[in-house]
């Protein structure tokens, strides 16, 4: 079987390692020059600590992340709203944790052999021929696959291409990403809410700590420095501060969110994963996690015996219940904090743990019977 995989990020790199595993092997292109890197920090919720343990790989990640414990939210003024401990909902599954974008990358590339990667080089158009498909790159080679996966984020080309329509919308709210000396008064993972605006801050390491804060579209405007002090400067502590006092010369990651629709993304033996097959607002902090489990569920269906169209379905019909829960599940925690403050303050102090843990317990349940024998874990290698 000759595969292909368009895209070097989380949901690509992992893929590939998944493939490795189950002694499949494929080629990787990445259009970007370099291993991509946007976004600054990473929450990885317990589900994808045991998925990348799945992959062998949760001892090296642990050690380059910062261990979360405790996830709060405050108002605007600093008065707590709901505080969850972390363990009492994922410690049957996987440790929460927080590290850098660049160094959970950096795992999974080093992962993989030498040269796994083809930089600079994308797919200019694919056709089927017969039951392979037929790939033109962008250097004017042309090659024949049995499966093409899209793993190139929201913005994937080759949905447009394979597809003919770019189903990514907006969700009408607008972000801004960073990292900054950590100030040892974030411990753990805390949110502040106002009024359709929200700040976060994780520690990522001892001596760094990466903001995240978000607002409507409408008021983010060109997205600049001065408009991110200005909408939060009614913020106070722990939060506030920080962003209060942050440098010019801060690197900035922007971004206007983009949702697409979980639904069959298979054809013609090209299948999307990730982010280009259901991207969802962050509010779950699943992006990585959902992206990592499908690495893990794809190769597996890819190893049992039968035919590639059956593996993909197979896929689908593991993959489609859980992932539509989580963007369904984002969707009203984005609809909750920007409900009126009132309203929003009184569920989450009488129901916040509820919620927490009845939002989550779907994901911490295993992503495939334990009959298919498709976990194994990292201690067993």
């Amino acid at each position: 079987m000759k595969i292909l995989i368009v895209g070097a990020g989380i949901a690509g790199l992992s893929t590939a390692r998944a493939l490795a595993l189950k002694g499949l092997e494929c080629d990787v292109i990445e259009r970007r020059q370099e291993p991509p890197t946007e976004g600054a920090g990473i929450f990885l919720l317990g589900n994808a600590s045991r998925a990348l343990g799945d992959l062998g790989l949760l001892d090296e990640t642990r050690s380059l992340a910062y261990p979360i414990a405790t996830q709060r939210i405050l108002s605007s003024s600093g008065a707590v709203l709901n505080h969850v401990r972390t363990d009492d909902v994922w410690k049957n599954c996987g440790p929460c944790l927080a590290l850098s974008r660049q160094s959970l990358v950096d795992v999974l590339q080093k992962s993989l052999d030498p040269g796994a990667v083809r930089y600079g080089l994308e797919v200019t158009s694919i056709a089927s021929r017969a039951d392979r498909r037929i790939v033109r790159f962008s250097d004017g080679r042309e090659e024949k696959y049995d499966l093409v996966i899209g793993a190139a984020g929201v913005n994937s080309l080759l949905r447009n291409m394979a597809f003919g329509a770019d189903e990514a919308r907006e969700v009408g709210i607008s972000c801004w990403r960073l990292v900054v000396p950590n100030n040892g008064e974030i411990v753990g993972w805390t949110a502040m809410l106002g009024k359709g605006r929200t700040l976060l801050g994780i520690p990522i390491s001892k001596s760094e700590t990466y903001i995240y804060a978000d607002c409507g579209t409408d008021e983010f405007g060109d997205g600049s420095l001065a408009t991110l002090k200005r909408l939060f400067c009614d913020f106070r502590g722990p939060l506030g501060a920080v962003v209060a006092a942050l440098d010019p010369e801060t690197r900035i990651h922007r971004a206007k969110l983009q949702e697409v629709p979980a639904k069959r993304w298979i054809k013609d033996g090209l299948i999307l994963i990730g982010d280009a097959g259901h991207a969802s607002s962050p509010s779950m902090a699943q992006g990585a996690g959902m992206a990592i489990e499908d690495a893990i569920v794809l190769a597996e269906m890819l190893s049992r015996p039968g035919q590639i169209e059956e593996a993909l379905q197979r896929f689908h019909d593991a993959r489609i219940e859980r992932i539509a829960w989580v963007q369904k599940k984002s969707q009203d925690r984005d609809k909750l904090r920007n409900s009126s403050r009132a309203l929003r303050n009184a569920v989450l102090r009488l129901f916040g743990n509820a919620l927490y843990r009845k939002t989550y317990a779907p994901l911490t349940r295993a992503l495939l019977p334990p009959s298919s024998g498709s976990r194994t874990s990292e201690a067993e290698r």
